[in-house]
């Protein structure tokens, strides 16, 4: 509730004789609680004194009136500076997400790249232009390339801005990013990813999601995840996403913390790389995941302390089951790991066609 300027001087002028009085008193009590004088009848100089006592409260009480009248203009120009600030920035975000749904390919790159430099300055509201870029990725795009001259220009020019966009997310989320948005939420949902580089990102916290999201490479082009952190407070979710073609490297990642799922995920045809990763702490789940092609190899990689799991998983608590992992055609290859102290969990008897182990580990070994 905005106060009166009439309101606001009154009461400060109250507080004020109400202080002044207390420190009366304190001094009063102080002093040993002298005795007053019995007034008479008041000299010449006692007069003056009062006289000047007086003009020294009018004249602090002016001080004080003075004092809120500046304290009002001062906050009513600091909340006009910020109203138009805050338009300032409106306008850019509206002018930025128009560009960004535009017709011409080159509206739409400059939409990208201004989205992403107003997250960089609008603190407030760079979870939302995040969400934007995010977004746009969303909207339905083409998997594979049309036969059609034409159909493959347009194509190639949104898959440009596509990657434009995953560029500046994933330079974003490296340490050495002039602002980061490490922490931030990340909606990947149902979108195609045929080409984007996360080397080096750091996921450490929010929620980073690729839920039925659709990885997909044509000719050497990959989805790179290579030196990427999972780090404790990070839920990233795979989650029913599929693996086609392709490859999709996580080499040299380090699973360090946090949650990673990969639950009825689908990997069909795709070579998903994660040679020399770390897994040292945190989850990560392959519940319900389908092996039907291509290859998963984990050569050289070091299980000393993640929680990771094929097998079959239990939610007494909700009566929830997700059956294990399914091997119908795939490989998923273990058997060259660097170090297999705290091997996946798979919950079989005997390791089907497609699981390869390293040499000397049979199924009865593994918890």
């Amino acid at each position: 509730m905005r106060w009166s300027l009439t309101l606001h001087v009154a009461v400060v002028l109250l507080l004020s004789a109400f202080a002044a009085g207390v420190v009366a008193v304190v001094l009063w009590l102080l002093l040993g609680r002298p005795l007053l004088p019995v007034a008479g009848a008041l000299k010449p100089g006692e007069v003056y004194d009062g006289i000047k006592i007086a003009l020294a409260t009018v004249a602090g009480a002016g001080g004080v009136v003075a004092l809120v009248v500046a304290y009002r203009r001062q906050h009513l120009n600091e909340v006009s500076e910020e109203r138009e600030h805050g338009k300032y920035f409106a306008d850019r975000f509206g002018a930025a997400a128009d560009q960004l749904g535009a017709d011409r390919p080159a509206v739409r790159m400059a939409g990208a790249y201004a989205m992403a430099r107003l997250a960089d300055e609008w603190l407030q509201e760079r979870q939302t232009c995040i969400d934007v870029l995010c977004g746009y990725l969303r909207m339905p795009h083409a998997p594979d390339p049309p036969v059609d001259e034409p159909g493959l220009t347009t194509w190639q020019r949104e898959r440009e801005i596509r990657k434009t966009v995953l560029r500046l997310i994933g330079t974003h989320l490296r340490d050495d990013s002039p602002e980061s948005w490490q922490g931030y939420d990340l909606d990947f949902t149902g979108a195609v990813l045929d080409e984007a580089d996360f080397r080096g990102a750091r996921f450490t916290g929010g929620d980073i999601i690729f839920i039925k999201t659709l990885f997909v490479g044509h000719d050497r082009n990959q989805v790179i995840f290579d030196e990427v952190e999972f780090a404790d407070g990070s839920y990233v979710y795979f989650r029913l996403a599929e693996f086609r073609s392709g490859t999709v490297r996580f080499d040299r990642a380090v699973f360090s913390g946090g949650w990673v799922t990969f639950d009825s995920t689908r990997f069909t045809g795709a070579r998903v790389n994660f040679r020399d990763a770390a897994f040292s702490a945190g989850e990560v789940r392959f519940e319900d995941a389908e092996f039907s092609d291509g290859l998963v190899d984990f050569a050289g990689s070091a299980f000393t302390g993640t929680s990771m799991s094929f097998g079959e998983h239990r939610l007494e608590s909700l009566h929830v089951t997700a059956p294990p992992a399914r091997f119908t055609g795939g490989t998923v290859d273990l058997s060259r790991t660097a170090t297999f102290t705290h091997p996946p969990r798979f919950g079989l008897h005997t390791a089907p066609e497609g699981l390869l182990l390293p040499p000397g580990t049979h199924m009865s070994h593994l918890p």
